[in-house]
C-alpha cells in the first residue's frame, strides 16, 4: 500500500516551522484534507462521496492570500526548506544530463503557481514565468519574491497583457522562449499554463523526451479546422471603460494567403518542442513571417506551432509528416467534452476534479488541463501525492512503446 508521504512531509514541515517559530511562514500553509488518495485513484465511491462532502464546505476553499508571499531574499533558505525541500526527487545522471525548459503563463493566484512549480521544479531545469501585464501588484510581487529564491527560475523580460484568443497569448510564450534560449544546455521546452498539473514525474518526462529523439510533440488537425479564424482579419476591441477589458472581433476584411505556401493546420497552444525547433522559431525568416501573418488571426497559438511542424517543406527541426488526423499527441490531456465532465466547463474545457482522479492516474499524457485550486483542492493534493510517490523510485516506463 502506498503511504501518504505528502501528509507526512507536510507534518514534518509544520514541526520544522514550530521549532523555528518563524512568524512569517505561518501564513504560507496550504489546507490539506483527510482523504485517502489511493482509494480515490481506485474510483472508490464511498471515498469519493467523503471527498465531495469535504469540498461542499466552502469555508475550506479559500487560497493563501497573495500578499502573504512577501518573502525576502534573507528568508529564501527557510522558504525553500519548508515549501520546496523534496529530498525524494530522483536526481541521477540521467536527469542531470537532460535538463528541460518550462514556460508558465499565469495571471492570478500565487499559491496555484507555487504548487505547480513545486511539482515540476528540479535544480537542473530552467523555468520562465510570464505574469500577465494586467495582473494585480500583489500577484506580481508574490511571484517575483518566489522567483528570487531560485537561480534557475526567471521572470520574463517582456510582459504581455494577454487577451483571450489573441496574438498576445502566443507572444507571451515566445517572449519566454527567447529568454530561455540564452541557457545553452536544455534539450526540450514544455510550455504550460498556471491551471495545469503534471501527470508524469521529471524522471518519466526525461525518459519520454529521450524516446522522441529530437522530434516535436505537437497536435495537428485538418478535418476540424475553422477557416474563418485565419481567412479573415480579427481585431482587439475594448469591452469596458478600462484598457484591461478587451475582446477579439472578426472583421469583413479577408487576409492574404500564408507566406511560403504554408497550409494552416489546427493544433494546440501546448506542446513539447525540441531545442532546435525553438531556435527555428526565434531565428528563421519563415517562422517570423508566419508569426507576423498570424498577428490578426483568431487564437494563433492554436495554429502556429502545428503549421510550422506539419508543413515539412519549410524544414522546421523536429517536424514530421502526419500519418493520422488528428495526429497522435501526448503533451496534453484535455477534456473538450469527449467525456462526461464531472466539474464545471470553462470556455469549452472541463475543469478536472476529484472524481476524475481514477481517469488521470492511467493517462499517458505528460500534463492535464485544467484545474481550479479554489474549487477542488483535493485533486491537487492527490496529484501532488501521486507525483511524490512515483518520484521515490526509478521504475522503467511500463508503456514505453506507446511513445
Amino acid at each position: 500500500q502506498v503511504t501518504n508521504n505528502l501528509q507526512l512531509y507536510v507534518k514534518k514541515q509544520n514541526e520544522t516551522y514550530s521549532k523555528q517559530q518563524d512568524h512569517h511562514f505561518k501564513y504560507l500553509q496550504s489546507k490539506y484534507y483527510s482523504v485517502q488518495c489511493t482509494l480515490l485513484y481506485e474510483d472508490d465511491q464511498d471515498e469519493i462521496k467523503h471527498a465531495l462532502t469535504l469540498l461542499s464546505n466552502k469555508t475550506y476553499l479559500k487560497l493563501i492570500d497573495d500578499k502573504y508571499y512577501n518573502i525576502t531574499k534573507e528568508q529564501c533558505k527557510n522558504y525553500k526548506l519548508q515549501r520546496f525541500n523534496y529530498p525524494y526527487h530522483i536526481n541521477d545522471e540521467q536527469n542531470k544530463n537532460f535538463p528541460i525548459a518550462f514556460t508558465i503563463l499565469m495571471h492570478e493566484h500565487v499559491e496555484v503557481f507555487e504548487r505547480l512549480l513545486r511539482m515540476i521544479y528540479r535544480p537542473q531545469n530552467y523555468y520562465c514565468i510570464h505574469v500577465d501585464n494586467g495582473t494585480s501588484v500583489d500577484v506580481y510581487n508574490g511571484v517575483k519574491n518566489i522567483v528570487q529564491c531560485f537561480d534557475n527560475v526567471i521572470l520574463v523580460s517582456k510582459r504581455e497583457q494577454v487577451v483571450y484568443a489573441t496574438f498576445s497569448r502566443l507572444q507571451a510564450d515566445i517572449n519566454c522562449m527567447n529568454d530561455l534560449f540564452k541557457y545553452p544546455h536544455w534539450k526540450y521546452l514544455l510550455n504550460m499554463a498556471n491551471t495545469e498539473l503534471p501527470l508524469k514525474t521529471n524522471n518519466e518526462l526525461v525518459k519520454i523526451l529521450k524516446i522522441y529523439r529530437g522530434f516535436n510533440d505537437i497536435e495537428g488537425r485538418w478535418k476540424t479546422r475553422n477557416p474563418h479564424r485565419t481567412q479573415y482579419r480579427w481585431e482587439t476591441i475594448p469591452t469596458g471603460n478600462t484598457d484591461q477589458q478587451l475582446t477579439i472581433k472578426k472583421t469583413d476584411r479577408m487576409k492574404k494567403p500564408p507566406p511560403s505556401h504554408i497550409e494552416i493546420v489546427k493544433g494546440s497552444a501546448y506542446g513539447a518542442f525540441s531545442r532546435q525547433f525553438v531556435e527555428f522559431v526565434l531565428t528563421s525568416s519563415i517562422a517570423k513571417e508566419l508569426l507576423e501573418w498570424s498577428r490578426d488571426t483568431y487564437s494563433p497559438d492554436e495554429h502556429y506551432w502545428s503549421s510550422l511542424n506539419f508543413n515539412t517543406h519549410i524544414h522546421a527541426p523536429g517536424s514530421y509528416k502526419a500519418k493520422d488526423d488528428p495526429t497522435k499527441w501526448t503533451a496534453r490531456f484535455v477534456n473538450w467534452g469527449d467525456r462526461n465532465c464531472n466539474g464545471t466547463i470553462v470556455r469549452g474545457i472541463c475543469v478536472l476534479s476529484t472524481v476524475d482522479l481514477a481517469l488521470l492516474a492511467n493517462r499517458r499524457e505528460l500534463f492535464a488541463n485544467k484545474f481550479s485550486l479554489n474549487r477542488d483542492p483535493i485533486v491537487y493534493q492527490c496529484l501532488e501525492e501521486l507525483i511524490m510517490n512515483k518520484s521515490l523510485v526509478d521504475l522503467p516506463l511500463s508503456d514505453a512503446s506507446y511513445y
